[in-house]
């Protein structure tokens, strides 16, 4: 593991702390980790993302608003559309190292 970003951890003060749990509390919904992943092959409309996970408008708009609100998703207005896109790609970073996680976890228990 880096030194650099444990020593940043150490030093985040506790306001910051808070809007780190926010983030994490936005990403431990299955949905919202699936519209994150859906969002890695570009922007995407509530209807694209209703389309492809079967889900009602008003769910995809709520797990959306969440996102929005913790910063990990953006959204830009095109005519009568509004589009969301990862505000922010090292999400991906950090799904990328939850996911090593739980490989080992999985390996530590099962292998």
């Amino acid at each position: 593991m880096k030194t650099g970003a444990t020593k940043r951890f150490v030093s985040t003060t506790d306001q910051q702390i808070d809007l780190v749990a926010r983030c994490f509390q936005a990403l431990s919904d299955p949905t919202r980790l699936k519209v994150i992943r859906a969002l890695k092959s570009g922007e995407k409309s509530v209807q694209d993302l209703c389309e492809q996970f079967t889900c009602s408008q008003p769910n995809i708009s709520r797990h959306l608003s969440v996102l929005t609100a913790a910063g990990l998703v953006s959204k830009n207005k095109r005519g009568s559309f509004v589009m969301y896109s990862v505000a922010d790609p090292r999400v991906f970073e950090l799904c990328d190292y939850a996911c090593r996680h739980v490989d080992m976890l999985i390996e530590r228990y099962t292998g």
